[in-house]
């Protein structure tokens, strides 16, 4: 599904994607063109969770937040420090 209809079809919410389409725009940013939609819901906590679990079995997810805008860019940010 197109990010546009996501987004319209759940406005305010959060919202856990899958089977993520994205666009090369720059060195390190991508566009967000749409995805398969896994959960969508008002607790953050629980989106986060699911969103955990699908990254730690090597699924491609990202979360979006109520207030992410319809020009869904994003930037590939290199961890750094120690992770226990």
């Amino acid at each position: 599904m197109k990010w546009k209809e996501i987004k319209e079809n759940h406005p305010n919410q959060f919202i856990l994607l899958d089977d993520v389409k994205e666009e090369h725009v720059s060195e390190g940013h991508y566009r967000i063109l749409g995805g398969t939609i896994v959960k969508t819901g008002n607790d953050l906590i629980e989106i986060m969770k699911l969103y955990q679990e699908l990254k730690k079995s090597g699924k491609n997810v990202i979360y979006a937040l109520p207030n992410t805008p319809e020009d869904f860019l994003i930037e590939d940010v290199p961890m750094m420090g120690i992770m226990g």
